[in-house]
């Protein structure tokens, strides 16, 4: 059974959640096929390092992974032409990271939040985003 799914209006603090090492490599791994324009497959990874994640204060960090989810997949949505779907995933995800700190787990989620909403209005190619944190590197 996967986590409690957070509303935004829930979040007041985040702290990173507790993660498993099995957790940590797959938000990782994720990370880096973002980086590699995967976002299907990053999305696949984000989402095993979400599903064992619990419904305890902790765990409120899940809205975070939930961000990311629905980044990669509006990416993908709009890569495969659905532009409907592509739309309404980079909203959801723009919406997540509006709550969020400037900087959550190492990355620069104004940037996020700005790239989401920018891909959301113009679907624009020349626009990208890598993540990049302490976390994710090497």
């Amino acid at each position: 059974m996967p986590p409690r799914k957070r509303a935004v209006e829930e979040i007041s603090s985040l702290k990173a959640p507790p993660f498993s090492d099995a957790q940590w490599e797959d938000f990782r791994h994720g990370c880096a096929l973002f980086n590699r324009g995967r976002y299907w497959h990053a999305h696949e990874s984000w989402e095993a390092a979400w599903l064992p994640m619990g419904d305890d204060p902790e765990d409120d960090a899940e809205i975070f992974l939930r961000a990311l989810i629905q980044l990669a997949s509006g990416l993908h949505l709009k890569r495969i032409g659905r532009y409907k779907g592509a739309r309404n995933q980079l909203a959801k995800a723009e919406s997540k990271f509006s709550v969020m700190p400037t900087f959550f787990m190492d990355m620069d989620i104004a940037a996020l939040r700005v790239f989401a909403a920018h891909q959301r209005e113009h679907f624009s190619e020349d626009f990208v985003c890598l993540l990049r944190s302490r976390s994710t590197a090497g």
